[in-house]
């Protein structure tokens, strides 16, 4: 029986891994991914109480009516709370479903197990920035966490810059985590391993930032 611990898989991957593939059952996984949900609604909604990220709203509250601009308050507080809730999801099943097609010896509950990694670490992610956003002012392409703030000193282009604005210090901790999580437990070559790792974050930064830009380009008609 293997009993899942987040922060061991953290901090010592190799130990925590090796676990996971000599045992024969996985405890406590799906408590953490619903706490994992519930954690990251708290904190959207945390977000939508203190109106973070709606400054663009809010420069026009002296030209609309007060109805309207409490109307699209609410519709981003919903998207807000809706993100909140899909966000660590997406991420859990993409990764999962990905690796399932290159890695079919290993069985769902264990990918599942390795997906939940770069779910929680993003979350932690949002935690971090969530202070530097509401005091700061700035948003996800600022955060010092990743390259976005270097990108925008020599490229102004929409996606370029949102796309590697989600090249964190923790998307690449999360990726060598599963490299380890894989390695332990497949027969494939270190250098496969690594070669499907690092597609699979590839799209997952080119699939997030399409619909980053794709939601932010919909906007509120007011």
């Amino acid at each position: 029986m293997h009993q899942v611990r987040i922060l061991e898989g953290l901090l010592d991957p190799i130990t925590h891994f090796e676990k996971l593939h000599q045992s024969e059952k996985v405890k406590g996984l799906w408590l953490r991914i619903a706490a994992l949900i519930g954690l990251s609604l708290l904190l959207a909604a945390g977000s939508a109480y203190l109106g973070i990220h709606t400054e663009e709203i809010m420069k026009l509250m002296d030209t609309i009516e007060k109805e309207k601009l409490e109307f699209a308050k609410l519709l981003f507080g919903i998207g807000g709370l809706l993100s909140g809730l899909l966000s660590p999801i997406f991420t859990l099943l993409f990764f999962t479903l990905v690796y399932r097609v290159f890695f079919y010896e290993i069985g769902w509950v264990r990918l599942f197990t390795i997906g939940l990694f770069p779910a929680f670490l993003l979350f932690i992610e949002k935690v971090l920035n969530f202070p530097l956003f509401y005091y700061l002012g700035i948003n996800s392409e600022s955060s010092p966490f990743g390259l976005g703030v270097l990108i925008q000193l020599i490229s102004n282009q929409p996606f370029l810059v949102n796309a590697l604005s989600h090249v964190t210090i923790f998307l690449v901790w999360s990726a060598w985590i599963q490299m380890i999580a894989l390695q332990k437990m497949s027969d494939k070559t270190m250098k496969s391993i690594i070669s499907i790792v690092l597609f699979a974050y590839f799209i997952f930064i080119l699939v997030t930032a399409s619909f980053v830009l794709l939601t932010q380009n919909l906007g509120i008609s007011l």
